[in-house]
């Protein structure tokens, strides 16, 4: 029998309990279990137990550790089959002290005295998140009093009257050109790329000087795409550097993933920092960012609140809506200006919560959104799937790697989960089955011609970051992987490559910051941890053209109810 590695035999008592029980990952318990010993503390006390929680906090993307929330938590579904029956509580398994007795019990401890845990705004925090909530609190609330560099507002004007803009761009330029920070917020179709090039205008005409730009995303794709809307505007000023991760801007530091060349000490050599997709940058991130800005330095914040958050620990964008709106710095868009009516209606029903509308929007729509509904999803279902993958397959047969690359950003099969039924690893292979059944070498080689390809870790020797794209084709020398870039199209040999995946099918999580022609979503069934309003929502949006959902009703209908929660205490900072 193959042990499990979520278990530990580290754990003792009831840490030993909640890790059998699967409330907590053996990681959780060997890191508190070791620190406890370290520090005296006991190890299966009160303190040790909040340790344990708070590092599971921060692994499910929390930055801070809420007592209150311990006793509702469920274990981790299995990916790989729903569940008969509830899931116990963690109450059943251990017996929980007081929350108010706890929060006492870990403030008095060792753990609060060494630094490891800080127990603020009624929180548990690891000394990492605490330390990075609080540093960008007080950056921007300096922000806010700090003398940015002037514009000449009339010139603004003139430029915000020379284009099509609705009445909240209109502000969003204005805010941009008077405040240090701006939060620019709302969904697809609602012209954010658009207002980014019209601040870029207006600010860089009316400076008087030239305005060093920098244009930002979290990811390689994200970048890439900046870049194509953002054509026209780069052409215009060559103070503008093309868009970049941020991880580049700041200048990614090989040996230290926590730090950045630029910083507190080298700030940036920016007048105005944009950053597109903000909703996908951590807490972590975020605080290196507003650390390295330039005391004169404006930063614009774009993205969609209602979206996933970061894979990593903090819900940020949506933290700095909450806090910033109420002192005026955040600007909603609200007006569509590109989605068709069908799908524009899908995505507001989502944004305000209403099952029954988003269920009555797949209902009645004629034209750009497919409601499949079925508990048993297959390839059955979805022959447009297997067709995307044989057209790839005979364009990289041919050589065509601009238009092999071209194709595989047409269609996207999004799923919640990577395992089991409902997730990417079947349904990758789902399509290799049908591929192999005309081609069975598909079947007997890694890097078949007409694979496509998701990096998944960056490798800045070879040029390729986290999210760039790519497929295998044929060429006389043996097959080769091209790959899109934020820099351009990669060439290289496929066994180069280390961290890649097969992306037939991908996660919704990889997919955010990109969009697809037509886009498949398998909705996980309705005892899926991962079936929350942010994860369809942001899959939903993925499609310029035309939507599929796959699954059931009340899968949607819980999805749209179930909202992911994430503890911080950064809005809070902010408000005050």
């Amino acid at each position: 029998m193959t042990a499990d590695p979520a278990v530990t035999v580290v754990a003792e008592g009831r840490l030993a309990t909640l890790n059998e029980a699967g409330f907590l990952d053996g990681s959780d318990c060997v890191v508190a279990t070791r620190i406890c010993r370290q520090l005296g503390e006991e190890v299966g006390g009160d303190a040790a137990l909040a340790l344990a929680f708070a590092v599971r906090a921060v692994r499910d993307g929390s930055t801070a550790l809420s007592l209150n929330s311990v006793a509702a938590l469920t274990a981790d579904l299995d990916d790989e089959d729903d569940v008969d029956g509830e899931p116990p509580t963690v109450g059943d398994t251990v017996e929980l002290p007081e929350s108010g007795a706890w929060l006492e019990a870990v403030r008095s401890s060792p753990l609060v005295a060494a630094g490891v845990l800080r127990v603020d705004l009624g929180l548990v925090y690891l000394d990492r998140y605490h330390g990075d909530e609080r540093l960008i609190a007080d950056a921007l609330r300096r922000r806010g009093a700090t003398s940015v560099l002037p514009v000449d507002m009339e010139v603004v004007e003139d430029v915000v009257r020379d284009r099509t803009l609705d009445d909240a761009q209109k502000a969003a330029v204005r805010r941009v050109a008077e405040r240090a920070t701006t939060v620019l917020t709302g969904g697809p179709g609602m012209g954010k790329t658009y207002t980014i090039a019209t601040v870029i205008r207006a600010l860089g005409d009316s400076s008087g000087q030239t305005l060093r730009i920098g244009l930002a995303a979290p990811t390689g794709k994200a970048a890439a795409r900046m870049n194509e809307v953002l054509e026209d505007e780069l052409a215009h000023a060559s103070s503008i550097s093309p868009a970049m991760t941020l991880h580049r801007m700041l200048g990614s530091k090989p040996s230290n993933s926590q730090r950045f060349r630029h910083d507190a000490r080298n700030p940036l050599p920016h007048d105005l920092v944009v950053v597109d997709e903000a909703s996908m940058v951590s807490l972590s991130m975020m605080a290196r960012l507003v650390e390295a800005l330039a005391p004169s330095a404006r930063l614009l914040l774009v993205g969609d609140p209602d979206q996933l958050a970061s894979v990593e620990a903090g819900s940020v964008l949506a933290d700095l809506v909450r806090g910033l709106e109420p002192g005026g710095s955040v600007v909603r868009l609200t007006e569509n200006h590109r989605l068709r009516e069908d799908r524009a209606g899908l995505a507001a029903a989502f944004r305000t919560g209403d099952a029954e509308a988003v269920l009555d929007a797949v209902d009645t729509a004629t034209t750009g959104v497919t409601f499949i509904e079925t508990d048993e999803p297959g390839l059955d279902l979805l022959p447009q799937v297997v067709e995307h993958a044989v057209r790839l397959r005979e364009l990289a047969l041919d050589g065509d790697s601009v238009g092999a690359l071209a194709h595989v950003g047409t269609n996207r099969l999004l799923c919640a989960h990577r395992t089991g039924p409902f997730g990417t690893r079947r349904w990758n292979q789902l399509v290799e089955r049908a591929l192999a059944e005309r081609a069975p070498e598909v079947a007997l080689q890694t890097m078949y011609v007409g694979r496509p390809i998701l990096v998944t870790r960056n490798d800045y020797g070879l040029g390729v970051r986290n999210g760039d794209a790519g497929v295998i084709i044929r060429t006389d020398d043996g097959p080769l992987a091209v790959i899109e870039t934020a820099s351009g199209f990669l060439s290289l040999a496929p066994w180069r490559l280390s961290d890649i995946e097969t992306m037939h099918a991908m996660t919704v999580h990889k997919a955010q910051g990109s969009q697809a022609e037509n886009v498949v979503v398998i909705v996980p069934p309705p005892r899926s941890r991962l079936l929350t309003r942010e994860m369809l929502y942001t899959a939903i949006t993925r499609a310029e053209q035309h939507l599929t959902i796959v699954g059931s009703r009340d899968a949607v209908r819980q999805a749209v109810e179930a909202t992911a929660q994430r503890s911080s205490g950064l809005a809070a900072r902010l408000a005050n």
